[in-house]
């Protein structure tokens, strides 16, 4: 099978664009923020859903769905709003305000983005949930067009969503229909990437006791890479009913196919001990062969059936299934020196992986004399298939040797490998859990909750050579303390464990490629407070995590030793210091050390870890001009560790963004034009591309600005 290079027609986009505009297209803007009624506007803000945020609903896992407020963890909420002023697009700007949140990619990057949370590395595998319900997340990359809200629940989080890395759990919350509407965007994006999105919603029945909201997407063009192109179709459906007045039943159903080409990957280390960090370059540089690419297809289709059963019980059933199939050629990339010299290998591959959950909770309330209880019992099974074609896929080594300074033309890729995928290996997880958040009096609460989990992995008999079937069963115990002295304050103490699954194999850049690692205990502390007022709003947390650590040896094997410590102090607020001038600020404190281990990083710093990042934007909305609102920000990055050894650290940089949103009528319909800078004064940088010592180019300046009409 041959992918031939993207040839993309700007006037062909500018065509459906026009056509798009023609039938009424729609794209949401944020209208379940942002009042529309006829002959008035409300300015968007950039910060101000953050004055609200400890209201927000969180889907909890096992906790139930609770406000944030209520939630004994550190929690960050991304609006509709926000992932819509700030045209999100990637997971690096999904979280480029969040100060805990360090991202492992770029937009156009390889091996899919994912990022890292206080230091500690999500998964692709159990990490990212869709309305609680476990996906596969390996291109990194989800349509944001179709979600109303994104959580990000920070640190380990075993006992709330069963087996995942300790960094946290990223959620996203589907759009629902909210009423007749009909919005239509087009816009673009560095370096000539074109866009149009419809979303449309309705409500059906007598008492619109039925909802369809339906997004599509287009987008494709040029990105701000060298020869680098993008390709993307979306498509959304979100279902839901009210069968009876106890019986309520939601489907939704999307579809992503995300084609990049010559995408730029990460650069893993291959410095001797005394060279230098060469000097940055700039971030449209691309290193390696033309002829790259990757495609990934993804389809997800979820289920719940709510049973009301009284006041006080409901039950909830649900499933959901999910297909990932990627197709690729990847440049592996090594630097070599101080001089810029970069190693080139090339990686044609096939793979796809399948994706089952199905999950049942019951939760109600019930009290025993004065103290009230809120039980939540649940039951999950999840089963993920890996399907490769390693005995065929093609690995070539020393393909060329690039230059971060002076470009070198290597010899362009031509892929003929077919697909011959077969069963690579399954893992499986079955998990019990009970939580109980206990109401001693109306100021103190206690939870009590225990998870029992149980995983299997069965390796094909091609991967059996390496790879032993294994199966593991785990208890992921929680329990926190809360006093609210009030209804808009909670202090908290809270502690959590948590076990790694085991579906990440060691990746083939290392000397025990494929291996599978066994699965890693963690443990957390937290001491926080959330707290809000009139116009302003505060939460802060102190955290220590202890993880098994993993390490990269002299002669490059990925090994477990020890321990890595994560110690540190988080710290958000939201002021509205007028009524036209608002700020956000957010702050991280990190110290991660190696304790336990018997090689000679004891004591250094976790690779990959920041010391300290911190953030502060800026929204004012124009008195003069209604319907006008400019914002301004930048996030502070600190120094960063590359590598266990702490033989290189990474400068310190700052970023600055900038935006300017308009909303005007015309003839009763809502227009508005958004436009956004990001990486406002071009800065280079070097950033971490992993928690094991790679390196990755910072991205460039780049903009996007988008039109919309609301019908």
């Amino acid at each position: 099978m041959k992918i031939n290079t993207l040839q993309f027609n700007k006037c062909k986009l500018a065509v459906v664009c026009a056509s798009a505009l023609s039938l009424n297209s729609y794209s949401a803007i944020g209208e379940e923020n942002v009042e529309e009624t006829k002959g008035s506007i409300e300015t968007i803000s950039v910060v101000g859903h953050k004055l609200t945020e400890l209201s927000s609903n969180n889907n909890g896992g096992a906790l139930g769905n609770k406000t944030l407020l209520e939630t004994p963890f550190s929690v960050d909420v991304i609006s509709l709003e926000d992932i819509e002023i700030r045209q999100v697009n990637t997971l690096d700007s999904l979280f480029s305000r969040e100060a805990s949140v360090s991202v492992d990619g770029s937009a156009y990057s390889t091996f899919g983005s994912t990022i890292r949370v206080r230091g500690l590395p999500l998964d692709y595998t159990n990490s990212f949930k869709i309305n609680g319900m476990s996906i596969n997340n390996f291109s990194g990359e989800l349509p944001y067009e179709a979600f109303e809200q994104v959580t990000l629940l920070k640190g380990a989080s075993g006992f709330m969503y069963g087996m995942a890395a300790p960094g946290g759990v990223v959620n996203y919350v589907t759009k629902k229909a909210t009423g007749d509407k009909f919005i239509v965007d087009v816009g673009m994006r560095s370096d000539s990437v074109f866009s149009g999105h419809i979303d449309a919603s309705k409500r059906l029945g007598d008492n619109d006791e039925y909802g369809v909201r339906v997004n599509l997407v287009k987008e494709s063009g040029d990105t701000y890479l060298e020869d680098g192109t993008i390709d993307r179709n979306t498509a959304a459906l979100a279902f839901d009913a009210q069968l009876t007045d106890s019986l309520y039943w939601t489907v939704d159903v999307i579809y992503n196919d995300r084609l990049t080409e010559n995408s730029w990957t990460t650069m893993n280390n291959s410095l001797d001990s005394t060279d230098l960090l060469p000097d940055t370059v700039s971030g449209t540089r691309s290193i390696g062969a033309d002829g790259t690419f990757d495609d990934y297809k993804n389809i997800v289709a979820l289920t719940s059936l709510n049973w009301d059963i009284n006041d006080n019980w409901s039950a909830r059933l649900e499933y959901d299934y999910s297909k990932n199939e990627t197709r690729w050629v990847k440049s592996l990339a090594y630097l070599l020196n101080s001089d810029g010299d970069v190693n080139i290998s090339l990686y044609d591959q096939y793979f796809d992986v399948n994706y089952d959950q199905i999950q049942a909770v019951i939760n109600g309330e019930f009290e025993t004399g004065s103290i009230r209880h809120n039980l939540l019992l649940g039951a999950s099974y999840q089963k993920s298939t890996t399907y490769r074609n390693d005995p065929h896929r093609v690995v070539m080594w020393g393909y060329g040797t690039d230059n971060l300074f002076n470009p070198v033309e290597l010899p362009t890729y031509n892929s003929t490998l077919e697909d011959n995928l077969s069963m690579a290996w399954i893992d499986k997880q079955q998990s019990v859990y009970l939580s109980d958040f206990i109401s001693l009096t109306d100021q103190w609460e206690v939870l009590l909750g225990i998870r029992s989990n149980q995983i299997e992995h069965t390796p094909s008999e091609y991967f059996s050579s390496y790879q032993a079937y294994n199966e593991d069963s785990a208890l992921s115990p929680t329990a926190a303390l809360m006093f609210k002295p009030d209804d808009k304050t909670t202090y908290y103490v809270s502690y959590v464990e948590s076990f790694e699954g085991t579906t990440s194999y060691v990746g083939e850049t290392y000397a025990n490629a494929d291996e599978l690692l066994e699965p890693l205990e963690s443990k957390q502390y937290e001491l926080g407070v959330k707290t809000a007022g009139d116009g302003w709003s505060l939460t802060s947390a102190l955290f220590r995590i202890e993880r098994g650590a993993t390490l990269v040896t002299g002669d490059n094997y990925l090994v477990q030793d020890g321990l890595s410590i994560y110690q540190g102090l988080e710290f958000s607020g939201a002021w509205e210091v007028t009524d036209n001038l608002s700020l956000y600020g957010d702050l991280m404190l990190l110290d991660a050390t190696y304790d336990k281990t018997n090689s000679a990083v004891e004591g250094n710093d976790v690779a990959g870890t920041p010391s300290q990042q911190f953030s502060l934007q800026t929204n004012y909305e124009v008195d003069a001009v209604p319907g006008l609102a400019v914002n301004l920000g930048a996030k502070y990055f600190g120094e960063t560790t590359l590598d266990s050894n702490n033989t290189w650290e990474l400068p310190a940089y700052t970023l600055f963004y900038t935006g300017v949103s308009y909303s005007t009528m015309i003839d009763d319909k809502t227009l508005t034009v958004i436009g956004t800078v990001d990486n406002l004064f071009d800065e280079e940088f070097w950033a971490a591309g992993d928690a094991f010592g790679a390196l990755r180019i910072g991205e460039p300046r780049s903009f996007a600005v988008k039109v919309k009409m609301s019908f």
